[in-house]
């Protein structure tokens, strides 16, 4: 299905299905929800070299596509359920503040209602997510820290393995990284305190799928 990251979403009937970078620029709208099965769905098409970004959801689900870009997704649904922020980073990271202020002036404007953000952020928050041959860059890291606390996010945590993405280099010394993961406000880990995060093995792509 796809070459990169799916992100799910799931309770006891709602989905939520979030696919980055999927290089498969010909499928519509119209092709996801009938290939899927789901109620509806948002795709962000390719640009250059970039992949397509999907968004699917099901009955349960009633999303509303507030804005959308290459590295961005933002919904909120109609039943105030909760708000779902759907991030591609900028893996040059010279977006990454702009992607951020969007995204803070979205959570903040419903501080209220539970938010959760997901997705291959291309970033990570602390040096032991990194593992290879170069350190991690210790200011990229401190920006990156405090703009995701800047929109009162928490980490998720995880379950599975550590890192989430490789550069394959099996033959010399690979890099390992936990580039995706999921946050959440404050309202959210109220509202759905059993909230779990689990990391799949990296199988088929170079990042690994989460759920």
């Amino acid at each position: 299905m796809a070459n990169h990251l799916a992100c799910l979403i799931t309770s006891t009937k709602a989905h939520v299905i979030f696919v980055l970078e999927t290089r498969t620029s010909k499928i519509s709208k119209t092709q996801l929800i009938n290939r899927f099965l789901v109620k509806d769905s948002h795709v962000v098409p390719a640009t250059g070299q970039s992949g397509v970004l999907w968004l699917m959801w099901n009955d349960e689900v009633d999303l509303n596509i507030v804005s959308s870009s290459l590295h961005l997704i933002l919904t909120k649904p109609s039943n105030k359920l909760y708000n779902v922020v759907c991030i591609y980073g900028d893996r040059h990271h010279c977006r990454t503040n702009e992607i951020w202020e969007e995204v803070s002036h979205f959570v903040l404007l419903y501080s209220d209602i539970p938010t959760f953000c997901m997705g291959d952020l291309n970033n990570i928050m602390h040096v032991n997510e990194k593992c290879g041959p170069t350190t991690a860059n210790a200011a990229r890291i401190r920006n990156f820290y405090c703009l995701v606390k800047s929109c009162g996010f928490f980490d998720s945590g995880y379950n599975g393995p550590v890192y989430t993405w490789t550069n394959k280099r099996f033959a010399t010394n690979p890099t390992f990284q936990r580039l995706d993961r999921c946050l959440a406000n404050a309202a959210w880990c109220t509202t759905f305190p059993r909230t779990a995060v689990f990391h799949m093995p990296m199988l088929y792509s170079d990042h690994a799928h989460q759920f």
